[in-house]
């Protein structure tokens, strides 16, 4: 009986979180999951947000703004993975955004990539974003021998 609701789990959790991410929140049941601190009116706005800066996606590519502002919104909704892509997407437009690598850092770490969030945090500083040390000095602690403010 253990062994199949784990398989069940497994092969019904992608489509279920696709299906969240897909139906823009009308699936309530599942997407107030993703961020309990938010009101289903808060998780609404921030859907609207994403909606609207998906357009500006779609009528300019090219503007590296549009992907961090939707990042920030999927950030906020907890849709980590989505808001890392989005970061990725910025930086591969111009790979001197600071802000991009600071908050591709930040989500990386709840996402739970730690040595990789430093990295960004880390080049987030370097290109000039200075709210970024505070940041490493209190995250960054344990790869602080190995990553350099000199780089």
């Amino acid at each position: 009986m253990k062994i199949k609701s784990t398989l069940f789990l497994i092969f019904i959790l992608p489509f279920a979180l696709s299906y969240g991410q897909k139906n823009n929140g009308n699936n309530t049941e599942l997407n107030k999951y993703f961020n309990t601190s938010l009101s289903q009116d808060q998780r609404q706005a921030i859907y609207q947000k994403i909606a609207d800066y998906s357009g500006k996606i779609r009528q300019h590519p090219k503007d590296p703004d549009n992907y961090i502002n939707r990042g920030v919104c999927y950030a906020k909704m907890g849709l980590y993975p989505d808001a890392i892509s989005d970061y990725n997407k910025a930086l591969k437009i111009d790979s001197l955004i600071p802000e991009a690598y600071y908050n591709r850092g930040i989500a990386r770490g709840r996402f739970r990539y730690t040595k990789n969030a430093c990295v960004d945090i880390l080049k987030a500083y370097q290109l000039g974003l200075t709210q970024a040390k505070n940041l490493f000095d209190k995250k960054c602690g344990m790869y602080r021998s190995t990553l350099s403010f000199n780089n």
